[in-house]
């Protein structure tokens, strides 16, 4: 408009200055056919001068595409801070929709692997939320296969027993899953040792950007844990990392996990459940002094032989693994059922994040039910995090009120109301086992 303006405007001064100037050349003889030729001339001009101004107001203007926003620009720009940022806080309605927002954004401009770990973290938070499966489930399935990938040794390990190794461990067969990779019966060919072999395909765990912090924070938890020596806790011999996976050898046990008797219809006698998790935060306290703490606490880690009574804590070192980014954001998401309060919101865990856990391990092998449950992960963190647990003997009437007294103390919500160490849990336990009848079913 400012352009069809300013063309008006030189128009109507050379209008009036041509009627000007014909005015003085009509006085004049010299030419009479001067003034038709500046008529024609100056008319034509005008003519020329509004067609052009006509054109260019019914023209618009080339949008100019905006600046994209200081949000926006710190979401694509800033991947790292902002999803550290968005994995350190509580996950809820907004976080959830702000990482699925950071995620397709870097979908939408080829930033598939940063994408690919947006949406692997939400899936690990809630894998029903919105359309975040099928989104992560398109994306991996169009990575391009990486020369050593991760599922390599495995997968020729299952084929070929004995075919493949690891380090100097062969391994001989699969003796089970779980989320973090995969544990083989494995012989130490140096000493001709049986062993466990845990396989963890770091590559393809973690992206990119994540990875080189997420092997150093294996090795560096791993190593810690190796150094616990308890009769009760699994004792672990070498770790390392060989194409893409990396793998950690410990002593090779018999017998089967606890959660095996954490169905309703196969609970062990309460007595020996008591004796199981007393001698269970007995080891607790051992490894609590060494500065270690297990985080995944629960009835699958820990295992049980009732041949010979051994019972063993496995999986140290490898929990705080199970969260990418967990050492930036002090979030970790191994299993959220178990899990205190204080863990779920990303604020420093101690000893007593095991001890609420194991008060959560107790009370499901004495009931064959969880304390909290929900229809989602946002509605099971607010149980966990505000909701009291339903009473003990609400499923369990036939146990003394001192059974129910240590759970409640166990399951409080603030850590400093729970009990101070593992040995002083243990105690509770034993002076409470002593009050149940033997052969209580």
């Amino acid at each position: 408009m400012r352009k069809f303006g300013l063309i008006a405007a030189i128009a109507g001064l050379g209008t009036l200055g041509l009627g000007f100037l014909l005015r003085v050349i009509a006085h004049l003889d010299t030419w009479p056919w001067l003034p038709g030729i500046i008529l024609l001339t100056g008319g034509s001009a005008i003519l020329l001068w509004y067609r052009f101004a006509a054109s260019a107001a019914a023209t618009p203007l080339p949008r100019i595409p905006k600046p994209l926003g200081t949000d926006t620009a710190r979401l694509l720009d800033n991947f790292e801070q902002r999803f550290a940022d968005l994995k350190g806080r509580k996950p809820n309605a907004t976080v959830l929709s702000d990482l699925y927002t950071l995620a397709s954004q870097l979908e939408r401009r080829g930033r598939a692997p940063q994408a690919t770990a947006v949406y692997r973290h939400l899936a690990r938070v809630d894998n029903t939320y919105r359309d975040v499966a099928a989104r992560l489930g398109r994306l991996m399935d169009a990575e391009p296969v990486k020369p050593k990938a991760a599922s390599a040794a495995p997968a020729a390990a299952a084929a070929a027993p004995g075919a493949q190794r690891l380090g100097r461990y062969q391994l001989e067969r699969e003796i089970g899953r779980g989320a973090m990779g995969t544990v083989y019966l494995g012989r130490d060919t140096a000493i001709n040792r049986m062993v466990a072999i845990k396989a963890i395909p770091l590559a393809s765990e973690f992206s990119d950007a994540e990875l080189v912090e997420a092997r150093s924070r294996f090795f560096r938890e791993a190593e810690t844990a190796g150094r616990l020596n308890h009769p009760n806790i699994v004792t672990i011999y070498d770790v390392g990392e060989e194409r893409g996976l990396a793998y950690i050898a410990m002593e090779y046990l018999k017998g089967r996990h606890l959660s095996d008797y954490a169905q309703s219809d196969n609970l062990m006698e309460p007595r020996k459940v008591l004796e199981i998790i007393g001698r269970t935060a007995e080891a607790l306290g051992f490894a609590h002094k060494q500065q270690v703490v297990h985080r995944d606490i629960k009835p699958a880690n820990l295992m049980y032989d009732p041949s010979t009574d051994i019972l063993k804590i496995t999986d140290f070192g490898i929990a705080r693994l199970s969260g990418a980014g967990s050492t930036r954001t002090g979030i970790v998401l191994g299993t959220p059922s178990f899990m205190s309060p204080e863990q779920l919101e990303g604020r420093t865990v101690t000893g007593h994040s095991d001890l609420f856990s194991l008060g959560v391990s107790l009370f499901q092998l004495l009931t064959g039910q969880l304390p909290f449950t929900a229809d989602s992960m946002t509605g099971l963190m607010q149980q966990i995090a505000e909701a009291p647990h339903p009473p003990l003997r609400a499923f369990r009437p036939d146990l003394p009120a001192c059974v129910e007294s240590v759970i409640d103390r166990a399951l409080a919500k603030n850590p400093d109301a729970r009990y101070d160490t593992g040995a002083q849990m243990a105690a509770a336990l034993e002076d409470c086992r002593s009050r149940i009848p033997s052969g209580l079913p």
